[in-house]
């Protein structure tokens, strides 16, 4: 099918969406969120205390600007004309601290899963009320638990796989597959059980899907960039009000190119 065939999604109107439903009900889909919103927090707490030792190593005391900043402009010289002086400066992290943040990481993704499934369900049924705690841990359901770690595990190698090529395959893939987990969830509706040959169409149905919408998603992804960095400004203050709305943004972003199809 040519690109020219598909119906523009304006994201205007999946912003549009996304506000209108956030202000329906502002406390549930704030209490919908709070896993994520409060793993942020501790996130964020336990990589400044990280950093802070790492430079603390360093020699480097962040308290005095300028004196940071001249051992820092030094290091990265000597890291510039010395590699092999280099890997004393790099952050290493422990093993332990390792498997610590890739565990947490999976479970904020799943919980984010989660969410996603009970936003896009609110969207085709206004009506309904928000059952925050059921919607964010649904996803660790017997129905959805070993599916989604699959496909996450998948989608891991893909965008691995891109990246290591270049960046742009790694972006194309995220782009891509990024509708996986709806589509999944979508035709596990319909068919009532899953299995791994459904789990590996997700893939196709996604890129099916996202065929004329992969800019649209970019363009919203750089949206979301800025904003983070705006968060991280407030030592992520602003997510209480910003993760609801990326999430929302992104179930109103998948239900617009699902009606479009």
């Amino acid at each position: 099918m040519n690109n020219a065939n598909y119906k523009r999604v304006s994201l205007i109107e999946v912003r549009k969406q996304a506000r209108q439903t956030f202000r329906k009900d502002i406390k549930g889909n704030i209490a919908l969120n709070i896993f994520p919103i409060i793993m942020r927090f501790i996130g964020m707490y336990f990589m400044v205390q990280i950093y802070t030792q790492w430079f603390s190593n360093l020699g480097i005391n962040l308290n005095n600007t300028q004196e940071a900043t001249e051992k820092l402009t030094k290091i990265m010289q000597t890291m510039s004309t010395n590699q092999e002086a280099a890997s004393k400066y790099v952050l290493t992290l422990t093993p332990a601290t390792n498997l610590a943040i890739y565990a947490f990481t999976l479970f904020f993704f799943m919980i984010c899963i989660g969410i996603s499934y009970a936003l896009v369900d609110y969207m085709r049924n206004p009506d309904s009320q928000i059952n925050a705690l059921k919607g964010s841990l649904q996803v660790f359901s017997s129905q959805y638990f070993f599916p989604v770690i699959m496909l996450l595990v998948i989608l891991g190698v893909f965008v691995e796989a891109g990246l290591a090529i270049y960046i742009i395959p790694g972006i194309w893939f995220m782009l891509m597959f990024s509708q996986i987990f709806l589509v999944f969830k979508d035709r596990l509706n319909e068919s009532g059980k899953w299995s791994i040959r459904s789990a590996f169409e997700s893939f196709s149905g996604s890129s099916r899907l996202m065929r004329g919408y992969k800019f649209s998603l970019l363009l919203l992804g750089i949206e979301f960039f800025f904003w983070e960095i705006l968060n991280l400004m407030t030592s992520e203050l602003l997510s209480i009000w910003l993760h609801p709305y990326e999430q929302l943004t992104l179930a109103a972003f998948y239900e617009k190119i699902t009606e479009a199809k």
